[in-house]
């Protein structure tokens, strides 16, 4: 199957839109299962949100604003998502994260992630000029999908994560909307 092919599929059988309050629930149990089956993935641990109450996800769900979540569902169900964020000092209100990227394990390899990652940089491309990112240095999968939609690598945060005595390696992305040279 070709990459065309792939994601027209995934948008036939999913769905992918900004998450809504109805949907936190559903959030709280994807990103507390992304925390505990990924944890070198991300900066926040499951330890630290299990505790936190649905009314503190629901504040992470904007209805106004640039920083939304995206969600893929089949059917009901939320199989993936991706967030973002405008940065909230205003010497930085030019500039955007997406943080969260998770697509449950059986939903991988199928061009979820790359749908997912699109949603953002569209959106993203409309509130901010730049758009910034981190991946794990081992995270192929993930480091490839994102060179392919345009980020590019500009430093490594040695031992950026750090679970127990083990630490971590990330690569610094961004997606400079205003560049004008290739």
């Amino acid at each position: 199957m070709t990459g065309s092919h792939m994601v027209s599929d995934i948008s036939l059988s999913t769905l992918v839109r900004p998450l809504e309050p109805p949907d936190v629930q559903a959030y709280r149990d994807l990103r507390l299962e992304a925390l505990a089956g990924s944890p070198a993935a991300f900066g926040s641990s499951y330890e630290e949100e299990a505790p936190r109450s649905l009314e503190d996800f629901s504040a992470h769900i904007s209805l106004s604003g640039p920083d939304a979540i995206f969600g893929s569902f089949s059917g009901n169900r939320l199989t993936g998502m991706a967030g973002f964020a405008v940065y909230g000092k205003m010497k930085a209100r030019h500039k955007g994260v997406m943080w969260g990227v998770y697509v449950q394990p059986e939903w991988r390899g199928r061009g979820l992630g790359k749908v997912l990652v699109q949603r953002v940089i569209d959106h993203a491309s409309r509130h901010v000029i730049m758009l910034e990112a981190a991946v794990g240095l081992t995270n192929d999968s993930a480091r490839r999908t994102y060179h392919k939609l345009g980020f590019k690598p500009y430093g490594i945060e040695r031992k950026a994560i750090r679970i127990g005595d083990v630490f971590y390696d990330e690569e610094l992305l961004c997606i400079d909307f205003e560049k004008t040279d290739p």
